[in-house]
């Protein structure tokens, strides 16, 4: 029996790698679209949570499998970025800020990474089961990052930009 259940764990985990490994290589497709081919329910979704966004663009993405819309818009003089699934539910929302804005441990947490820094330009990200995360794109020791942090500033993401 302890010999089964080895075997149906390691055939479990070869299958979890499998769909790591798909969802890893799987490209996002992205195709600027036109207002009139938005769905309602997006436009219904964007308004809801963003009623004064201007400035509207769309782009139709595949995540996954997944169509979303990627609605980039300005409100009060600020560019946002929000995701949408075909339904209008939101997936995440996205603000650009201030380097100055980013919480002193987030700021600290980065700068502890790399020997040279330089501080580009940063995104405030706001789930929506709550989650704050902080988008960072910097000059670390001679590259191009993009940095993803939580609000405990903890590392998420590191990657090549």
């Amino acid at each position: 029996m302890e010999r089964v259940w080895g075997l149906k764990k390691i055939v479990g985990l070869w299958k979890y790698f499998l769909i790591i490994a798909v969802v890893w290589v799987t490209p996002v497709q992205a195709k600027t679209i036109a207002l009139a081919e938005i769905p309602a329910a997006v436009l219904t979704g964007l308004k809801k949570h963003h009623h004064d966004a201007g400035a509207i663009t769309v782009d139709k993405e595949t995540h996954f499998g997944l169509t979303l819309y990627e609605v980039k818009f300005v409100t009060h003089g600020k560019q946002h970025q929000a995701l949408f699934d075909q339904q209008g539910r939101s997936f995440a929302h996205e603000e650009a800020i201030n380097i100055q804005q980013l919480p002193p441990s987030v700021q600290s947490a980065v700068k502890k990474l790399f020997n040279q820094l330089t501080l580009k330009d940063a995104e405030v990200i706001h789930h929506p089961d709550g989650r704050i995360e902080y988008e960072i794109d910097v000059l670390g020791d001679g590259l191009d990052w993009e940095l993803v942090l939580d609000n405990q500033a903890k590392l998420l993401s590191k990657e090549r930009d």
